[in-house]
């Protein structure tokens, strides 16, 4: 499958993506030359190209009636999350993590639905007492 990482998603989830899912294809708005289009056109130009999905942080576009229609029309699903409460490495770190902890199940509910979907991945805890406990350890 193919998937279209919005100019909204940091370029830094891609080596990890296509290491671990190294049978499908994952690029980027700035890779397709696509970066400053808008939402319904990009929409439309991303399926013309032979994508299955859009990946992005824009929840707009599921409530913006022209670019979900554009998404139903098109049959192209939405993947998105909501941006990390984080900066800098967390940031990338939590959007990767995310990703690649949900995209088993994307991929098998997407080889088994017809017609746009949408799947919302859950960012992952960033509260260190929520990822890591630390003990000192004794002789």
């Amino acid at each position: 499958m193919r998937f279209f990482l919005d100019e909204n998603e940091t370029p830094a989830i891609l080596p990890p993506l296509c290491t671990v899912f190294w049978d499908h294809e994952f690029r980027t708005a700035h890779e397709e030359e696509l970066s400053g289009v808008l939402d319904t056109e990009l929409i439309h130009e991303v399926s013309r190209r032979g994508f299955d999905a859009i990946m992005t942080q824009d929840r707009n576009q599921l409530s913006n009636r022209m670019e979900r229609d554009a998404l139903i029309e098109t049959g192209l699903h939405w993947i998105g999350h909501r941006q990390p409460d984080a900066e800098g490495l967390l940031y990338i770190v939590n959007s990767t993590a995310a990703y690649l902890a949900a995209m088993p199940h994307i991929l098998e509910e997407m080889s088994s639905v017809t017609g746009a979907h949408a799947f919302h991945v859950r960012n992952l805890p960033l509260q260190k007492g929520q990822r890591v406990t630390v003990s000192r350890l004794k002789v």
